[in-house]
């Protein structure tokens, strides 16, 4: 049956906040701490205790972002670091609080009446561009408080836990190996082909690419409706 098309002619407009494009604060040091209190909190059931330096929640709803208090996540990519990530929190004694945390997951924190601290490990592979945890669920008549964020630089290069007695458990690097990631290369054939060998590496996308045009001169040579017909494609 064909849809029956109305006119109208007057249609309201969407009515939205403008949007506010705030500048990073470059955060320097090798680890530090991001106060809740300072944080920027949206949504409903959530309180500001001051006097406790803490963010009390209760039900769900509130996003609370430490975008401006943390450093940018992929600031020391070049040099194989990642921004680990610590929450300090504490829930009363049967809250079950569902986050999604900074690393894009969703989990449900150990219940901590003396307070706890939660390490996100999945941060070792990615952390949200937002730097926001969002407090999904926690149970009627049950609360939770949000203290701080602890973070701190580390390498992606892992050890085993079974391997410290055995294995350096710091990385030693020195200024002049971390100074060489961040001199600007020189453009010519030997730096091309590097890039383009990294390149083929670490994206398998562009290595299929790289087969397919190596392979164009024996596709162009094969049956026109065999080739439409290998592909899939539809009329």
């Amino acid at each position: 049956m064909e849809p029956q098309r109305e006119f109208f002619p007057l249609v309201r407009k969407t009515v939205m906040p403008r949007p506010i494009f705030e500048t990073q604060t470059d955060i320097l040091g090798q680890t530090g701490t991001a106060w809740a209190v300072n944080a920027k909190v949206y949504g409903y059931n959530w309180y500001l205790d001051l006097e406790q330096n803490l963010i009390e929640v209760y039900q769900a709803g509130p996003a609370i972002t430490f975008r401006h208090l943390l450093p940018r996540k992929d600031k020391y990519e070049k040099e194989g670091l990642y921004l680990k990530l610590k929450l300090a929190y504490r829930t009363t004694e049967n809250a079950n609080v569902n986050i999604r945390n900074f690393s894009g997951n969703h989990v449900t924190l150990p219940n901590a009446v003396e307070g706890a601290i939660y390490d996100d490990p999945h941060t070792y592979w990615w952390v949200t561009d937002d730097l926001t945890i969002n407090i999904n669920s926690i149970f009627s008549d049950e609360k939770a408080w949000i203290q701080r964020v602890d973070w701190e630089w580390v390498s992606k290069e892992a050890i085993y836990d079974d391997e410290l007695e055995t294995k350096d458990l710091y990385v030693h690097r020195s200024i002049e190996e971390v100074e060489k990631l961040y001199i600007p290369q020189k453009i010519n054939e030997n730096s091309i082909k590097e890039f383009l060998i990294d390149k083929i590496q670490k994206d398998h996308h562009f290595a299929k690419r790289c087969v397919a045009m190596l392979r164009q001169d024996q596709l162009m040579n094969e049956d026109l409706i065999k080739l439409f017909e290998d592909t899939g494609i539809e009329l």
